[in-house]
């Protein structure tokens, strides 16, 4: 019964985790370039290049991004693995 409620808290945590990150992920990517490449940023008549703070931003977020998506995959992984049939490792 532990193993069950195990692999059920995994599968409660994994799927929000993927969703998040995925939709998280996808708005990023489209917003960044859409706000600095297709229609670029306008502030007081002049088009504003990209800040240091941009670039560090996207610097923090994909490496998290990936450790996120990481860990849903890890979560997932153990929560639908078969369980062997005669062994304690399940």
């Amino acid at each position: 019964m532990k193993t069950i409620a195990g692999r059920l808290a995994a599968a409660l945590l994994g799927v929000p985790i993927l969703v998040f990150t995925a939709i998280e992920a996808y708005f990023q990517s489209f917003g960044f370039y859409k706000e600095h490449y297709l229609i670029p940023k306008e502030k007081y008549g002049i088009l504003t290049p990209l800040r240091w703070q941009d670039i560090a931003f996207l610097a923090i977020f994909w490496p998290m991004a990936a450790a996120a998506f990481y860990l849903s995959y890890r979560l997932l992984r153990y929560a639908l693995r078969p369980r062997l049939p005669g062994t304690a490792i399940s």
